[in-house]
């Protein structure tokens, strides 16, 4: 498999993801004394799919793709109102295609596995909470399906090895006394194509994800 060497413009995406935790380290020497610090751990299930445009004569029908989420979480909370919460998460995403080629039918599955880097800002009201932030998005693991099941070293890859999505959401916390109830639901948005030729088909990663989670208060 080919090697894809980083653009310029990941580079710009890693330095703004850089200058986010430096903001997010600074509000932790700056904010009040009242602040809090949790530890968290998530787990929850995808369903993704792929944006495909355009999809031309090939692409007769596109499905989505269940999948496993989990993440450990470090929030900090500056006041009653305001947080930012850092996450490092394993995330699958992918796709469950129905292609035209030659006239015949083939339904392939694409699958890719990626450790999630994600810098959420957190707005909270009583109970309830809102997310939003970049997430920067490492491929750890893929394979594609069309009789049998292959890894990306057994067939062409023609898909880029990391992704740059925004992520955003709501969710409600339940006070359990010594710990926190956390569900959570998500909505993750690919914005880079990570269609990897020359001529191709634009792909980006989307769809929603659902999880579950406990926090606990550290300070």
């Amino acid at each position: 498999m080919p090697t894809v060497i980083p653009s310029a413009g990941w580079r710009t995406r890693i330095r703004r993801l850089g200058a986010l935790a430096a903001l997010a380290g600074w509000g932790l020497l700056a904010s009040p004394a009242g602040a809090q610090i949790t530890l968290g751990v998530r787990g929850g299930a995808t369903l993704s799919t792929m944006r495909l445009t355009p999809g031309g004569e090939w692409l007769e029908e596109s499905s989505h793709k269940y999948g496993a989420h989990a993440a450990a979480s470090f929030a900090y909370t500056f006041n009653d109102l305001l947080g930012m919460v850092a996450e490092v998460g394993y995330t699958q995403r992918g796709a469950e295609l129905t292609i035209l080629d030659y006239d015949a039918l083939y339904d392939v599955i694409w699958g890719y596995d990626y450790v999630d880097v994600s810098v959420l800002g957190r707005a909270s009201l009583g109970p309830v909470h809102l997310l939003a932030g970049p997430t920067m998005a490492f491929r750890v693991a893929c394979f594609t399906k069309i009789s049998v099941r292959s890894s990306c070293e057994q067939v062409e890859a023609v898909f880029r090895e990391n992704d740059f999505l925004l992520t955003g959401g709501a969710g409600v916390a339940f006070d359990l006394g010594s710990a926190t109830l956390i569900v959570e639901g998500l909505y993750n948005l690919g914005l880079l194509d990570i269609n990897n030729e020359e001529e191709h088909t634009a792909a980006r990663h989307r769809g929603p994800l659902l999880r579950i989670g406990v926090d606990f208060r550290l300070w």
